[in-house]
């Protein structure tokens, strides 16, 4: 029992080692506040989170702002009113200590719904269609398409974070409920 408890404290000392966010900088984060005009929120369950611009830059590396206190919607694809094609967001899973509070979708499974509110100010229900780990820039066009079927791509970092970057990302796509 003794060396099950060893191994136990060892895994979590480990953890702690791995990741960015100890508890001592969670309790001392300190947000940074998000840049630029709202252009929508998100809701999912109890949290919610607004959304704002970011420049996705061509065959670059998508980079929201530097924030945990608002997602971001890529201003190279669809904006959230549209009918057809991608609206892609993305978030800082964390941020200089701070966790985002949408990382609540890591705990959601395909076929459950969350809310959007675009900038004219209608919601939408959406529901997951996909929820894969995939690495970074292991993407498919169809996630990014300005054509076709309305969705949603939503995107995050996971995996092990090293030189100062998560080495996968974590997408979410979904469709209209």
């Amino acid at each position: 029992m003794r060396n099950r408890f060893a191994s136990i404290a060892t895994i979590a000392l480990a953890l702690a080692v791995l990741s960015p966010i100890s508890s001592s900088n969670a309790a001392t984060c300190v947000p940074v506040k998000a840049k630029g005009a709202t252009v929508g929120s998100i809701a999912v369950g109890s949290t919610s989170m607004q959304i704002k611009s970011f420049t996705y830059p061509a065959g670059g590396v998508m980079e929201p702002q530097k924030t945990t206190t608002a997602a971001g919607l890529s201003d190279r694809h669809m904006p959230l009113s549209s009918k057809v094609g991608t609206s892609v967001i993305a978030w800082h899973r964390d941020y200089d200590g701070c966790v985002n509070a949408l990382n609540i979708f890591m705990e959601k499974s395909v076929g459950d719904t969350f809310k959007i509110t675009d900038e004219n100010g209608k919601t939408v229900k959406y529901r997951l269609t996909l929820i894969k780990d995939v690495g970074k820039g292991d993407y498919k066009s169809s996630w990014f398409t300005l054509i076709g079927p309305r969705q949603i791509a939503m995107f995050t970092c996971t995996g092990v974070f090293k030189s100062g970057h998560y080495e996968k990302n974590m997408v979410f796509i979904a469709v209209p409920a």
